[in-house]
């Protein structure tokens, strides 16, 4: 019996060994491919270490042992900015195995894929964890952007004062505190943090712009009691300057004069003509104001001088001139950086430039002008109104074309409009055949029209033969480009078979020679502009009779908005009420129902102006307003 239960236990012990010695194999295996990973991390091989280390989740199942690598990958993904992928990463690690590092890269990609609530709802917890430098760092960097996303501002703070203990990048950390502090807390929220951050540079900062505010609401003697305190302290912030600057004017009389506002416009070089057609609409308002109120003046500057910002022409407007508003810059060039020297100053600017988020710099910038934006909503606004359900878009291959083409996608949308098909030509393109027939869905050989004059002969010619073309399926096509380009695709249109078809288009279209020359091809379009002259609008009229009788010339929209934006300023400068610039910002967002002769009504919570656009039609060889 023995003899046979000896060689059996030898077998088993020889088996368990050597499965024990192929475990430890494998897991020595694994734990190696795992240390690579980390290392080529560590060198910076991002996409190496990525590809070990998903070969090592894959091959292993436990969950313990995957948990770092995960970890790992979703560091690298978050550098590599695929923020989304990281999420997918850390979701997969079991919360029983999740580590405060693991919630803090999830919080994280959160953040930078703008859910921020839920990003906050995952860090919060975290500053009290054993985390290292770096990463504490990460955490109250993405605490400051989701708190300041959610309007959270003075937590926002709180989270930049524990950057500052954590880092030696001081200035970016106090330029962030400054710009929230300037431009996002009100004044119960600002006194707060001078109070909770007292003997800090962030304190300091706040006890700053409570000095300014209270200058700028000619609130003199608060305003140096709060600069006292400021100097009265011995803690270095990066804003002494202004502190001083403002000092100095809180000890002049008579800081602030009500009659007038300062104009940014170039009156010299190559701009000068845009800038002279503005002039003018100013002119015609002030002189229309002083007839009959107190005599108010423009204080003009040069934005085309070499040499000098547009932020030091604020400056000089501001504390020399001492004006309680500002009007322009006219160009985007000028404008992003004028505009924030004025939130700074707390003067009023309503420009006129397009660039991309002027407005939302702070609550002291408003814009009249025509965007993209305004005219994609009134365009399917209108569609949508007359029943038409389903748009194409026939869009150039340009910055204009490519803007465009991408609101009016948001606008449909939002609005329930359903999109057919988006179809591209080029910049320069003079055929489009092949554009068309991929609007219609089908693929016919035709002879191309040379000219204007052959489609309507081709179009005489296919009446007569009574040709059958198949209907479009769609009911609205939207074509974003400028009328000399219309001239050439409204008769192709036509001779390939788009017929009975709304054509919606830009202020772009607004030209006489687009009526002269193709209008017979638009007799089914609609498009869109501020500015009409022939309108029916008493205010149109009358501005139009007052153009013409000063200037023995026809008024551009660039006079029109002029006109408008000196008007509704010299009124508001007018009531007793307003007293500083605070005041007048104040009045500027309360308008509703001004009456401006380019659509302007008033301006939303953005500082945008909100403008009802004229809808206009080609009848008759010429431009009307559509009924």
């Amino acid at each position: 019996m023995m003899r046979i239960f000896y060689p059996i236990l030898v077998a088993v012990m020889t088996v368990t060994l050597l499965c024990s010695f192929s475990v430890s194999a494998v897991r020595a295996a694994e734990a190696g491919e795992l240390r690579q990973g980390q290392e080529l991390f560590q060198e910076g091989r991002l996409n190496q270490a990525l590809a070990v280390l998903r070969s090592f989740v894959q091959q292993n199942k436990d969950p313990s042992a995957t948990a770092p690598a995960l970890i790992l990958i979703s560091r690298i993904l978050l550098q590599q900015q695929q923020y989304g992928d990281a999420i997918l990463y850390l979701q997969r690690i079991p919360v029983i195995h999740r580590s405060p590092e693991a919630d803090l890269l999830l919080g994280c990609s959160l953040v930078e894929t703008g859910k921020y609530e839920l990003g906050l709802q995952q860090l919060q917890s975290l500053p009290g964890e054993n985390l290292s430098p770096a990463d504490k760092v990460k955490l109250y960097q993405a605490l400051t952007v989701a708190t300041i996303a959610e309007k959270q501002f003075l937590r926002a703070l709180f989270y930049l004062q524990e950057q500052l203990l954590l880092t030696s990048n001081s200035a970016a950390i106090l330029g962030q505190a400054h710009r929230i502090l300037q431009n996002r807390m009100n004044d119960t929220d600002l006194s707060e943090a001078a109070f909770m951050w007292q003997g800090t540079a962030i304190g300091q900062d706040a006890r700053l712009q409570l000095a300014r505010r209270a200058l700028v609401q000619q609130k003199t003697e608060l305003a140096k009691k709060h600069l006292q305190t400021l100097f009265a302290s011995t803690v270095t912030f990066p804003y002494w300057q202004e502190a001083e600057q403002l000092l100095q004017r809180s000890r002049t009389e008579t800081w602030l004069s009500r009659d007038s506002i300062g104009v940014l416009i170039p009156l010299s070089g190559r701009y000068q003509s845009y800038g002279e057609l503005v002039k003018k609409g100013l002119e015609l308002a002030l002189q229309e104001h002083n007839k009959t109120r107190l005599p108010a003046r423009f204080v003009y500057r040069d934005t085309a001088v070499e040499g000098v910002t547009s932020a030091q022409l604020v400056s000089g407007l501001t504390d020399d001139d001492k004006v309680i508003a500002v009007i322009g810059p006219l160009l985007g060039t000028a404008a992003g950086e004028a505009a924030r020297r004025a939130q700074r100053e707390m003067v009023p600017m309503v420009s006129f430039a397009q660039t991309e988020g002027l407005p939302e710099i702070g609550n002291f910038i408003f814009r009249d002008t025509l965007t993209a934006e305004q005219q994609v909503k009134r365009l399917v606004q209108y569609a949508l109104g007359k029943g038409d359900i389903s748009f194409s878009i026939l869009y150039p291959e340009n910055r204009l074309g490519e803007k465009m083409t991408e609101l009016f996608i948001a606008e449909l949308r939002a609005s329930g409009g359903e999109l057919v098909d988006v179809v591209s030509y080029p910049e320069d393109g003079t055929d489009f055949r092949k554009q068309i027939q991929k609007l219609l869905w089908e693929d016919r050989e035709v002879k191309i029209p040379q000219t204007v004059e052959d489609a309507e002969n081709e179009e005489e010619q296919r009446e007569k033969l009574e040709l059958e073309y198949p209907l479009a399926p769609f009911h609205a096509l939207f074509i974003p480009d400028y009328a000399e380009q219309i001239s050439q695709i409204a008769p192709q249109l036509v001779f390939y078979g788009i017929k009975d078809v709304t054509l919606l288009g830009i202020n772009g279209w607004n030209s006489p020679e687009l009526a002269s020359q193709a209008g017979r091809f638009l007799k089914d379009a609609v498009f869109v502009d501020a500015f009409y002259p022939g309108s029916k609008k008493p205010e149109v009229q009358r501005f139009m009779e007052l153009y013409r009788q000063t200037y023995q010339e026809e008024p551009t929209i660039l006079g029109a908005q002029a006109f408008d934006v000196a008007t509704l300023l010299l009124q508001i400068i007018d009531d007793p009420a307003v007293g500083n610039r605070d005041d007048l910002r104040r009045k500027l967002t309360e308008v509703k129902d001004y009456r401006g002769v380019t659509g302007t009504s008033g301006f939303d919570v953005y500082g945008e102006a909100i403008k009802m656009l004229s809808l206009l039609q080609i009848n008759r060889g010429g431009i009307v307003e559509s009924e």
